[in-house]
């Protein structure tokens, strides 16, 4: 059985079961995924209120599906996504780096790439 602490609260892993972890809070037992844990130890920190993990677990696998990130060439740019946000593209384009949706991202990348071709 492991042990670990966060933000004073010691937490603990289930022995028969080492995915699932356990807090004491105000005499209540709560269990759950270690990142789901923590989370309601941070609202209990925060809020004084009691939110069972269960509550976050399904968003801590949610990110857990899309932090492996998309990454895609677009003419010679790499444009990346690692949190699956439509808005939350980025590309480092001359020597910047640059932020926002993709189709937003592609048109700057062209317009530069027309300019070029103009100048060129």
């Amino acid at each position: 059985m492991a042990n670990t602490m966060h933000r004073g609260y010691t937490l603990q892993s289930n022995s028969s079961n080492p995915d699932v972890w356990q807090v004491r809070i105000k005499n209540r037992v709560l269990s759950g995924n270690l990142a789901a844990v923590k989370k309601s130890i941070d609202w209990w920190c925060d809020t004084a209120s009691l939110i069972d993990p269960k509550e976050f677990s399904s968003l801590a696998g949610a990110k857990k599906t899309e932090s492996g990130g998309v990454e895609e060439n677009y003419n010679g740019y790499t444009l990346k996504n690692d949190d699956g946000n439509p808005k939350g593209w980025y590309c480092f384009f001359n020597g910047r780096l640059i932020k926002g949706g993709k189709m937003a991202l592609q048109k700057h990348i062209d317009a530069h790439l027309a300019a070029a071709a103009r100048k060129g």
